[in-house]
């Protein structure tokens, strides 16, 4: 079958009807021209949309048989547009959710628009009922892409093997199915997936860090755990540490200096470690343990990135004996790599000395800020 084509005159014609076919608000004149762009360069005899609106103008006359599943608010517009070409479209009434699962598809697609309903899990849904039905090389176009619930099927789309992103016209973005063989949709093969190739690094990284570990320090670890009561070092009466600032609830920019006194025992050495208060492990701070070589010290902290302004952040000043100092030691070392590194547990305090913390928060331009 030979691809359709429509005339400057006609495109003109819906793109000024378009204003009044749906209340909901309609495509723009952008990606009017960007559809019927894309479906020009096609040979579509079997085409579906979800939602109706300018895009059913282009379509009646640009697919040799178009299906719309819609509400029927919007219809009647369609309808009784003058640019609306009825021979070759038919409309099917009602929610997607129940009007896709009842249909009998009898054809395979070479086109599909996906505008209905955009709540989650709704674009999911309407998509699971129709990639399979897609031919290599056919256009699925999502609209309103600036949705969140909408963006997470386009961020699938464009890691998935199945489909190619060939254009994003305003809100409307334009994929082609791919020769690659389609996802099983009654399976499960999540990891085969490009999306879920890279598990979610905030939920993982212990684990992570464990498999990490050479296997002759899980050793020293384990023997360190097991003569530690041992060597540890006993905290003399005048043993003390004290942040001094910033103090409870003062705000932070992206970095400060943090001062205090300490007097810690022998054996024993000082540091300081932040974290987001929402999150499980610890950034050590700096480029060593704390100098404790006078009373006062001062020592520098970062608050996370720049996208973590608003958020709350814990400090913490730790005592360790010489053993968990050297784990200290050799995560600070790693972190000049290059690499990326997890965060770390907050590592045990020296017995009897147990760690200052003070929560403070980051704005955009804190009272405590480095110079």
């Amino acid at each position: 079958m030979e691809a359709h084509s429509i005339h400057e005159g006609l495109l003109s014609e819906i793109v000024r009807a378009a204003r009044g076919l749906h209340g909901a608000g309609t495509l723009s004149p952008k990606v009017i021209g960007a559809v019927a762009r894309h479906l020009g360069r096609r040979s579509i005899q079997h085409s579906i949309e979800t939602g109706t609106g300018a895009s059913t103008l282009l379509f009646s006359h640009l697919s040799g048989e178009h299906t719309v599943f819609a509400l029927d608010d919007g219809i009647a517009n369609v309808r009784s547009s003058p640019a609306f070409d009825p021979a070759r479209t038919q409309f099917i009434v009602g929610p997607t959710q129940k009007t896709l699962p009842a249909h009998n598809f009898q054809n395979r697609i070479q086109a599909a628009l996906l505008d209905g309903p955009h709540g989650f899990p709704f674009p999911q849904i309407e998509y699971w009922f129709i990639y399979p039905l897609l031919d290599t090389g056919a256009l699925l176009i999502i609209d309103d892409i600036h949705i969140p619930s909408v963006h997470d099927l386009f961020r699938f789309l464009r890691a998935d093997q199945m489909f190619e992103l060939i254009e994003v016209a305003a809100k409307t973005a334009f994929f082609e199915r791919t020769p690659a063989p389609a996802f099983d949709p009654l399976g499960d093969g999540w990891w085969l997936q490009g999306y879920n190739r890279r598990t979610l690094f905030r939920f993982t990284w212990k684990d992570r860090v464990k498999a990490a570990i050479p296997r002759y320090l899980k050793s020293a670890i384990q023997k360190r755990e097991a003569f530690a009561p041992q060597v540890s070092a006993a905290p003399s009466r005048d043993s003390f540490v004290t942040i001094s600032s910033p103090v409870k609830n003062d705000r932070v920019g992206q970095s400060c200096l943090v001062r205090g006194t300490a007097r810690i025992p022998p054996g024993t050495r000082l540091w300081l470690l932040a974290r987001r208060h929402d999150q499980p492990g610890w950034w050590p701070q700096g480029e060593s343990a704390i100098d404790t070589a006078s009373l006062e010290w001062s020592h520098p902290c970062k608050f996370g990135e720049a996208s973590d302004v608003g958020f709350l952040f814990e400090l913490a000043l730790l005592v360790t004996d010489k053993s968990n100092g050297a784990l200290l030691d050799q995560w600070l070392v790693r972190s000049k790599s290059g690499r990326a590194i997890a965060p770390l547990p907050l590592p045990p305090h020296a017995p009897g000395c147990p760690p200052v913390m003070v929560m403070v928060r980051k704005t955009e331009h804190g009272a405590h800020t480095t110079p």
